[in-house]
């Protein structure tokens, strides 16, 4: 299966549907961040929203959770909330996306040999490099939250200016990961101008965070192809 990874959009609806238009899959895969940007407002924020709520209504996309979805995703969470957050922006938001919406959302995904997340996992979050069971403790932690309890997987590290000495998947720094034996992971979540990949003999890693998803991914039999947006002259 050719699967589409498209990082971070910050409401730059256009760029993934660029990606969606011109590749070949049969799949797409979201990192998360679909919300919040320089000088927005509600308006791009619910344009956002019904873009999100047509392709969980028609397709079977796999939606990964971001930061900066997290805070609309439970607003009474102040911990969550990012720069570029409002009140106003999620009240929008949740007039547009319903519990059968939000409950498309996950912490991370496996996918051809790939730990896929937002912003990836330190190893102090991998128990005996197994995949499987990080995947349940992701489920067990939004089940958590859903429930109105913090979970750790969800706090920012203090590379972030969180409380935790090291982030979880939703806040972790591109700088603060570290490859894993037998874990090969593609995030987003840190912006960057370029692509850039992390790598030892038996793990290998991708951020794919370049201006808001001016870049992408297709990950067939296991490798990973790096896509960018071909430009017209003049454009």
């Amino acid at each position: 299966m050719r699967v589409l990874i498209v990082p971070d959009i910050h409401n730059h609806t256009e760029h993934a549907e660029y990606w969606l238009r011109t590749q070949e899959y049969e799949r797409t895969i979201f990192l998360g961040d679909y919300f919040d940007n320089f000088r927005d407002n509600v308006t791009d924020a619910r344009a956002t929203a019904l873009w999100l709520r047509n392709r969980m209504e028609t397709t079977d996309d796999l939606f990964l959770l971001g930061n900066h979805d997290a805070a609309y995703m439970f607003p009474h969470y102040p911990q969550f909330e990012c720069p570029g957050f409002t009140r106003a922006k999620a009240r929008g938001i949740r007039e547009i996306l319903r519990p059968e919406h939000w409950r498309r959302f996950q912490l991370a995904h496996a996918e051809q040999g790939w730990l896929i997340s937002h912003a990836g996992f330190h190893p102090t979050w991998i128990e005996e490099s197994n995949v499987e069971k990080l995947l349940v403790r992701c489920e067990r932690a939004m089940a958590k939250v859903r429930r109105g309890a913090f979970d750790p997987l969800f706090g920012a590290g203090v590379d972030r200016a969180g409380t935790q000495l090291v982030g979880g998947p939703l806040w972790m720094d591109w700088d603060s990961l570290i490859p894993t034996p037998g874990i090969n992971q593609i995030v987003g979540h840190t912006p960057e101008d370029k692509v850039r990949k992390k790598a030892i003999r038996t793990s290998e890693n991708y951020c794919l965070d370049v201006n808001n998803a001016s870049v992408a991914a297709i990950l067939w039999v296991g490798k990973v192809e790096i896509v960018e947006r071909v430009r017209r002259r003049g454009a």
